[in-house]
C-alpha cells in the first residue's frame, strides 16, 4: 500500500516535535524532545536528524522508509526565507543566524525538505486537521511568550512579499504604549501575550492594589505567571478579573482590525494562553464586536485550536503535500 508518507518538525525553543503521517492525515509515528538549544545550533541540528531517523524507525513496520518519503518539512521560528531555505535569526535558539537548515539537511539525509515559519505551519496544520477543517479563510493567533500569527486565503498559506507578512502581534495597538522585545511601542505583543500580561501585573502590584497573587506567590515575586493571573482570576480576584479583561479587550482591538481587513470565517486562538478556556474567549467575543464593523464580524468564529503542540507539525507536513500537490 502507498501511504504517501511525510515527515513534519516544529523546531521550538523548548521542545522539538515531530510527526510520520500519510495523505490521510493518519499520524503513524510521534516524536517529541527537549530542545538543547544552549549547546548550539549543531546539537539542535543533531536532534532534528536522530528526531527523523527515529520517526522512520518507528514506520518502518508499516513499510516507510526514506525512499517512500515525499519529502520532510521543517517549521521554526522566524524570520526566515522559505525559498532558500535559510532561518535568519530564531529567537530562544543562540546562535542560529543565517543558517542554510535546508541545504544541511538534504545534504545529510538526501531527500526534499521544506522550511515554513511556525506560526504559519500552526494555522496550515490547524486548516488541515483541526478547528479549521473545510475553512478556506481563516486567521490563527499563537498565545504565548510572545504573539504569532497566520493567515490562511482560500486554502493557502499568505507568506507576503518577503515572507514577513501576517506578523499580527506587532500591529499597534496603542500608540506611545508599552514598549515590544520588536523595538516598537504599543504592540499587541506587549499587552496581550503572557510576558505582557506578566509585566502589566507586576505593574499593577507595584502600584499596591489588593490582590491574592501576593498570596499566589509565596514570598517569590518572581514566580509570578500568566497561569497564576488566570488562577486568580477563577477564584474572582479583582486585579487578575481586570487583567484577563483588559487582555481580553487588547486582543479585541487586533483581532478587529484583521477581521475587517481579510474578512475571514474563523479566527483561531491557539497557545499556552487559550487554556484559561472562557475566561480569556468570553472578553475576546465581547470585545471584538466594538472594533469590527457589523457586518464583517457577523458570523466569524473565534475558536480554540485543538491540534495541541502538534498543530505546526502537522502544518509543515502539510506544506510538504501542497509541494507535492498532494493535498
Amino acid at each position: 500500500m502507498d501511504l504517501e508518507p511525510v515527515i513534519g518538525i516544529d523546531l521550538g525553543g523548548t521542545n522539538i516535535i515531530g510527526i510520520l503521517i500519510n495523505k490521510k492525515g493518519d499520524i503513524l509515528a510521534r516524536e517529541k524532545r527537549k530542545t538543547l538549544a544552549q549547546e548550539g545550533k549543531d546539537k539542535v541540528i543533531t536532534q532534528i536528524i536522530g528526531c527523523i531517523k527515529d520517526l522512520l524507525k518507528e514506520g518502518e513496520t508499516l513499510g516507510v522508509s526514506l525512499e517512500k518519503l515525499l519529502g520532510i518539512g521543517v517549521g521554526s521560528p522566524g524570520p526566515l526565507n522559505r525559498r532558500e531555505g535559510i532561518i535568519y535569526n530564531a529567537p530562544n535558539l543562540p546562535g542560529w543566524e543565517n543558517v542554510p537548515l535546508v541545504k544541511i539537511l538534504r545534504d545529510e539525509l538526501g531527500i526534499s525538505v521544506f522550511l515554513e515559519n511556525d506560526a504559519n505551519a500552526a494555522a496550515l496544520g490547524e486548516w488541515w486537521l483541526g478547528a479549521g477543517k473545510n475553512v478556506n479563510n481563516l486567521i490563527l493567533l499563537t498565545l504565548g511568550t510572545g504573539i504569532g500569527g497566520g493567515i490562511i486565503i482560500e486554502g493557502e498559506v499568505y507568506h507576503g512579499a518577503r515572507d514577513m507578512g501576517a506578523e499580527l502581534g506587532h500591529i499597534v495597538i496603542k500608540e506611545g504604549g508599552l514598549i515590544c522585545g520588536c523595538g516598537t511601542r504599543g504592540c499587541l505583543e506587549a499587552y496581550a501575550s503572557a510576558t505582557g500580561v506578566v509585566k502589566r501585573a507586576r505593574a499593577a502590584m507595584k502600584k499596591g492594589y489588593k490582590t491574592i497573587l501576593k498570596d499566589l506567590l509565596k514570598d517569590n515575586p518572581e514566580g509570578l505567571t500568566c497561569e497564576l493571573v488566570f488562577q486568580a482570576a477563577r477564584e474572582r480576584d479583582p486585579l487578575a478579573v481586570w487583567l484577563v479583561e483588559e487582555t481580553g479587550r487588547y486582543l479585541a482591538i487586533g483581532i478587529g482590525s484583521i477581521v475587517n481587513v481579510l474578512n475571514p470565517e474563523m479566527v483561531i486562538l491557539s497557545g499556552g494562553m487559550t487554556k484559561a478556556g472562557d475566561l480569556l474567549f468570553n472578553p475576546v467575543r465581547r470585545f471584538v464586536r466594538l472594533f469590527s464593523l457589523k457586518a464583517v464580524i457577523e458570523g466569524v468564529r473565534i475558536v480554540s485550536g485543538n491540534l495541541g503542540d502538534e498543530a505546526g507539525a502537522i502544518g509543515v507536513a502539510a506544506t510538504v503535500l501542497k509541494e507535492r500537490k498532494a493535498l
